[in-house]
């Protein structure tokens, strides 16, 4: 069964083979969390169309789809910002 080298085994001092490490780099996990940033960014100013469109047309569903849109994003967007505060 083929594997990854993964490092020093601390019990035995040798090399061995195993699975990928499963920590992400700090770069990878920068980029992820830039990404969720923006996805939570622009699921909040869907909520804000959706809900515009439904005032301008009169459909009430879809003006509370549109703010629980937002709140998810609002909701997700302090959510990262908790994770960065306690990062740095």
């Amino acid at each position: 069964m083929p594997g990854f080298l993964v490092g020093r085994d601390r019990s035995w001092g040798e090399f061995r083979i195993g699975a990928p490490p499963l920590r992400a780099t700090a770069q990878e996990v920068t980029h992820m969390a830039a990404g969720k940033k923006a996805k939570n960014v622009a699921r909040t100013a869907k909520g804000k169309a959706k809900e515009s469109t439904g005032r301008a047309v009169g459909n009430e569903r879809l003006e509370a789809e549109g703010r629980v849109e937002q709140a998810k994003g609002d909701a997700k967007q302090a959510v990262e910002k908790g994770k960065d505060a306690f990062k740095h």
